[in-house]
């Protein structure tokens, strides 16, 4: 077990193809548990998650047994909308007293029951493939309280790769220099020796270089020692489309393979793959910023896009796509039928989920059904009779007492099922 604290060893640890599921998840626990707050107890899980599912899967082999009892006992008590929260919500870290207790305040007890009174909160963070696998590594806490700025900062960019890990280790369990996604063989120094599909244009080739660069500047000593910036110039994917992995060759000699990885997602209308990949992200209530970093495609590249999947679905917001891409929105809920032998998909969905917004007082639920309708501070404004500064004081506390940070966001919480 490593005690040393390195982020970019999570990062790596991601993606080691070596070994079993269960080595794999040892790995990773034995690299996450030096970054996490020591608490009560640490932990980590991999799960499975649809929007009308969940199951747990392995926990790491030094995981104590009354600890996995726990775990299990908690989540077969805790309510659907526990899952909808934690799971389904987007959420790459939080804790209870964030995401959970001002929706579910009886959880505390919950907690506090099943630890004997040692803990009061719980701290996860984790990531999820896209293609319904997770891993989560969580902390009983001592007392409650919300993510820390550096959690915020740096727990994001470890999700990204997380993900591409899940789905790497998910395609195939060792990969050969021929295999048919990978699409690019590389040096340690970025040199192309190979490159076919989408690889084999300048544009991918000089990315691909770049980025094998980038890479093993941030593995170096002096890399580790500024993990911020390190993980900063080590996207979550390549041009939205590779994941590098090292490999080995018989002699010793290390290749760098550059392996189609990105997300699948089924195609509501007419979406090329780009667009339905940024969706999925939007609907999770990811900002631009994080969208940009785990597909590796530029900031302008993530704002066309979401503008383009606007206009092909007839949305008139982010905050509307956000709703509509979000786990438990209308994406999630759509009937496929056949009509004169074309293949649709139906279904409807209400704007604001009422529920939700019980705790908002009645001129701020107004304020909520402008803002998911896309509506500036100064539209609100107008349309409310009031300055844009009173508009922006409602959205504030709006944003507090939902414990969401954007339209974005608030739009896909709003789709979580009661």
């Amino acid at each position: 077990m490593t005690t040393k604290t390195d982020w970019i060893s999570l990062i790596e640890a991601s993606y080691n193809l070596d070994g079993s599921e269960q080595d794999w998840l040892d790995l990773l626990f034995d690299c996450a548990e030096p970054l996490l707050d020591p608490g009560v107890a640490r932990g980590a899980w991999t799960y499975r998650c649809t929007p009308t599912t969940f199951q747990l899967g392995r926990y790491p082999t030094r995981s104590p047994k009354l600890l996995r009892v726990i775990h299990r006992a908690a989540h077969a008590a805790a309510p659907q909308k526990w899952f909808d929260l934690t799971y389904r919500s987007g959420y790459v870290l939080g804790t209870g007293r964030e995401i959970i207790y001002p929706h579910l305040p009886e959880t505390i007890r919950l907690v506090v029951g099943l630890t004997g009174g040692r803990a009061r909160d719980v701290f996860m963070a984790g990531a999820q493939s896209g293609t319904a696998l997770g891993i989560a590594f969580g902390v009983w806490l001592k007392d409650q309280r919300c993510p820390t700025p550096l959690e915020r900062k740096r727990w994001p960019c470890i999700s990204a790769h997380l993900g591409a890990g899940l789905r790497l280790r998910a395609a195939t369990r060792r990969l050969q220099l021929d295999a048919e996604d990978v699409e690019a063989v590389l040096d340690s120094g970025g040199k192309v020796l190979d490159a076919r599909v989408q690889a084999t244009s300048t544009s991918a080739r000089e990315l691909l270089r770049e980025a094998v660069r980038r890479i093993e500047r941030a593995r170096t000593a002096q890399g580790r020692s500024d993990p911020d910036a390190a993980m900063e110039s080590w996207e979550g994917l390549v041009d939205g489309r590779w994941s590098l992995v090292d490999r080995f060759d018989t002699d010793g000699k290390r290749f760098v393979i550059a392996v189609k990885n990105d997300p699948a997602h089924p195609d509501p209308r007419g979406l090329t793959p780009r667009e339905r990949e940024v969706s999925e992200f939007v609907g999770l209530g990811r900002t631009t910023k994080e969208i940009s970093y785990t597909l590796g495609v530029s900031f302008s590249a993530v704002t066309n896009l979401t503008t383009q999947t606007q206009a092909k679905l007839g949305l008139g917001s982010r905050a509307e796509l956000a709703a509509f891409f979000a786990p438990a929105g209308l994406r999630a809920k759509l009937a496929e039928l056949a009509v004169s032998g074309e293949r649709l998909l139906f279904g409807a969905y209400p704007l604001v989920n009422k529920r939700q917004i019980e705790k908002l007082t009645d001129a701020e639920r107004e304020v909520v059904a402008h803002l998911v309708a896309g509506s500036t501070n100064g539209d609100i404004a107008r349309r409310r009779g009031t300055s844009e500064n009173t508009v922006a004081n409602q959205v504030y506390a709006i944003f507090l007492k939902l414990g969401v940070h954007s339209r974005a966001e608030l739009a896909a919480r709003l789709q979580a099922r009661d």
